[in-house]
This record gives C-alpha cells, structure tokens and sequence, in this order.
C-alpha cells in the first residue's frame, strides 16, 4: 500500500489497523497532578469571554491556567481597586479544579498619560515617574494581599526582552530585574511563601545571562521562556540587541530547542541552583491567511489537524526536556477586541491560537488532542530510559536514511507499563505522508510486560490493535512491531492494559 498523505490521516486505512477503544478523557478535577496548563491571557483588554471557556476547560483536564491579571481593570481609580472581574475568574478556575497562577503585566493610563494606547499594554511603570512606580508597588501589594491562599505563583511582567512588551525605553535586563525587585517587595510581605517568576520572549540567553549578573536570581523562583517555531522541537529567537535582531532577521535558521534548554540549566547548575525552567507560553494557530503572527512565526500553511499535531509535539517535547510548568498559549482565540502591543497599533485578525475557537467558543481538534495529553500525562507518568532499536523497512532498496536519524523515540512509564512515543520532527506544514514501513524493537524492563501491544493515536484518539505486527524474540530484543505507522506526530506503543483504570 502507498503512503498516506496528512490531508487524509485515519491510521485505520493504514495497512489496515484495527481500532479497539479510544482513551477515556478526564476532567481537571479527576487528574491529580500535572504540569499541563493553559493560556488565560489578554484579560487585561478584555480579549475573550472567560465565562465561555470555563466548563470545556474543566473538560480539557488541565491543572493550571496563566492569569493576566490586569492593573488598568483594578484600578480605575487612583488608590481605588476592584478585584471583582479577577475574583470571577480565579474562583470559576479552582473550583474547576484548575489553578491559577498570576502573570502581573502592563501599565495603567491613569498614571501614564502619554502612553500609545488606553491600555497602556506593555508599558513599565518605572519609565513613567516615582508617581507611577509607586502606584505599581501598591497594586502589587494589593492584588498579593487580596489572593493569599488563592493564588501563591507571580509572574513579573510578560516577555521582558521583546520591545512589543517593554516600552518606552530599550529592553534592558538591569532595569527588568529592578522591577522584579520592587515587585517582589511589594508580594513577600503579604505572602511570605509565595513564588515569584522571571519571564522573558523566547529563550534569549544573552538577556537571561544579563538579569543574572544584575542579581535576579535572588529574586525568584523560576525562569519563564516562550519557544514560539513552526517546529517545535526549534525555537525562534527575539535577540535583545537591535543589531543582533538585524542579524537574525537576515538569516533566520532555526534553534534547536533541547540544547538551549540544557544550556539554560547548566547555566542554572552553576549560578543559581535553586531556579527552575518552565515553558510559561508557545502556541501555534489553526489558520494562516490573515493570521497577525503569521509572518514570524514561519506560518503558511496551517489548518486544525497541523495545530492538533504541533500541540501535541510541544508538550510531548517539554515532558521530555522536564520543564517545570507547561503552557499551551491560548485557552481560546483572541477576537473580541483588537490585539494591541506597546506601540499601540491594532493587528488585524485576531490572535488565533487557541484549542477553543473565536467567537463561537466551539472546541476545536487542537482541544480533543489536548484532553488525550492530560488524561495520559499526568504526575503518574515518568520518564524513563528504557533499550529501543527502530528504522523503516530493510526490505528493497532504501531511499533515504534521513529519517532513520531524524526519528524521535521518547520514552516514559506509568504505573509500572511503558510507554514509547515516536515520530518524525518535521514541519507539520509540509504534509509528510503516513509511512506504514516502520519497525520497533524492545525490552522488557519495566515491572509489567507488553502482552496486548496498542497503538495509542491522539490526534484521532483511537487505539489500534498490533498483535498481528508482532514477531518474535531476537537476539537484541524480547519482541519487535513490523509494519506499523510512523507519521510526523506522537504516536504510542503501550499495553491495552496500561490505558484501563486511569483515575
């Protein structure tokens, strides 16, 4: 049989898999632990309906949502604050059985006048007067006093290195960390345990290098990075320098992703044990004609099936990296109101990034893939090293060996079953076809054997029988799958009876 393009991805015509079940969903509530969380942003100008997204979210299974909590909707009034709006929102999550952790971001009109817009989004109070820093300290103070016991996690300011954020002066790491300080100030003394988060753009380590040196470590918990590529297993770079943007926009080859994060770490290790690393915000949108961050984003052809895909690549590839806290960016798409950035203008279109739909707050297939994440990966499910040989067919002439090397075998346990996931890293845009030429190869180390092997295939979430592609014990090997699928997203080789009893 030939290879079955993207367009057309039902892995039941594929050699002719035969379905069995498909893998039980469960709300946020009945999973226990997780790292998975979800965008709530933009709350500040009033991007979404929070109040629409409330139950498909309890739904999804998630465990945390990042709140933009919204100075210029506090305080309407100088030294008056009204956390009601914010109330709704971080009651509606917990009892949910989702928590919220706050991002703390952008400026206020009242004491930025001159600011490019009346939401006064990205601009730093300590550019704008003692007038304007001081009132930003009393916010702060306020909205940690209000929350304690609600929500112990503050993030300082959102992607601190990106001059769509950082206005009106250039982005600075000195000045950024200087904020944090004052930010940090105004929280400890309300909520004495509470975590405090440093967040940049994507990671730019020579802007986290500089907030180091300027003594942010000292300040908080953990580091917030923002990986946004069409490939998530690459990250796309916003360089603090305009030179070094210059530079990169001239010749824009992709990051590999894994080894900036065991750069950052090893950084981390050496100056600042105590910090962790977490994926604070990365999406991918189900659209591109007319989308406003299609340009850098190297989107051009993208639908609901490609966004299905790179959600579960970025969060697959985060477990694997053990990122401390993950978030797909966003909840829903942005399309109530127009997107704005520091210099005020509107984007046209919308963000679209969501798992839910604009305006209709209808799930889209992105949602569907994200429950299978949740309902599979939870605290439960750990990685594990465990032996696996893998490769297309050695039957007939070969005709590339590239994705032989290219291949991605991550592997994982729960609950004493194994789990092994495997793809092909390419660009979902490009529509790599469903090979049904793979083989896998094995070892028995975990406390229970594969006996009933199944293909688990999120995107679809279906699981397929693989007892008629299993052969027997070799010299390297206990038992090996001939045959089976491989495509450019996660799929899963498990036993049927590690998907039974998940609670």
């Amino acid at each position: 049989m030939k290879n079955k393009t993207i367009t057309d991805w039902d892995l039941s015509i594929v050699r002719g898999l035969s379905e069995t079940g498909s893998v039980s969903y469960r709300s946020s509530s009945q999973v226990g632990q997780s790292r998975i969380g979800l965008g709530f942003e933009t709350l500040d100008r009033e991007m979404f309906k929070p109040e629409a997204c409330y139950d498909l979210l309890e739904q999804s299974g998630i465990k945390w949502a990042r709140v933009q909590t919204g100075w210029l909707r506090c305080e309407k009034e100088k030294g008056v604050y009204d956390f009601t709006w914010l109330d709704e929102v971080v009651d509606s999550l917990s009892q949910r059985g989702i928590q919220p952790w706050f991002n703390v971001s952008y400026g206020n009109p009242i004491y930025m006048p001159d600011a490019p817009h009346k939401t006064a989004v990205g601009c730093v109070p300590l550019y704008f007067g003692e007038e304007a820093t001081q009132a930003w300290k009393n916010y702060v103070a306020a909205l940690a006093k209000h929350y304690k016991g609600r929500v112990e996690i503050y993030e300082i300011w959102n992607e601190s290195n990106h001059p769509s954020f950082w206005h009106p002066h250039p982005v600075s790491s000195v000045d950024y960390t200087e904020l944090v300080r004052v930010s940090r100030a105004a929280i400890i003394p309300e909520i004495p345990d509470a975590k405090i988060v440093a967040c940049t753009a994507s990671p730019d380590e020579k802007f986290i290098y500089g907030c180091l040196d300027a003594g942010v470590a000292e300040l908080v918990h953990a580091v917030s990075i923002h990986p946004y590529h069409s490939v998530p297993e690459d990250v796309h770079s916003h360089p603090a320098s305009d030179e070094i943007r210059a530079a990169f926009a001239a010749c824009p080859e992709n990051i590999h992703y894994e080894s900036t994060v065991k750069n950052l770490r090893a950084t981390f290790a050496k100056r600042a044990p105590h910090l962790e690393l977490w994926q604070g915000e990365c999406g991918c949108p189900a659209e591109n004609l007319g989308h406003a961050d299609a340009g850098w984003m190297r989107v051009f052809n993208m639908d609901e099936p490609k966004q299905a895909k790179w959600l579960l690549r970025r969060v697959l590839t985060d477990l694997a990296l053990e990122m401390d806290m993950i978030s797909y960016f966003h909840a829903t798409d942005l399309m109530e109101q127009a997107y704005r950035q520091a210099n005020g203008n509107a984007q046209v279109g919308g963000v679209k990034l969501g798992v839910i739909k604009g305006l209709s707050y209808e799930p889209k297939l992105s949602y569907s893939a994200l429950q299978g994440m949740c309902a599979l990966f939870d605290s439960e499910m750990e990685q594990r090293p465990l032996v696996t040989r893998s490769g297309l067919s050695r039957m007939g002439r070969c005709e590339s060996k590239l994705p032989m090397i290219a291949m991605r075998v991550l592997t994982f346990e729960r609950r004493g079953y194994p789990f092994y996931i495997y793809y092909l890293p390419e660009d979902v845009q490009l529509e790599t076809s469903v090979r049904n030429d793979f083989w896998f190869q094995m070892l028995h180390e975990t406390e229970h054997r594969i006996e009933q092997p199944v293909l688990v295939d999120l995107l679809q979430n279906k699981v397929f029988d693989l007892s008629e592609f299993r052969k027997g014990e070799g010299v390297c090997y206990d038992w090996m799958l001939e045959g089976i699928p491989l495509a450019d997203y996660p799929l899963i080789i498990t036993d049927q009876k590690a998907l039974s009893g998940m609670s």
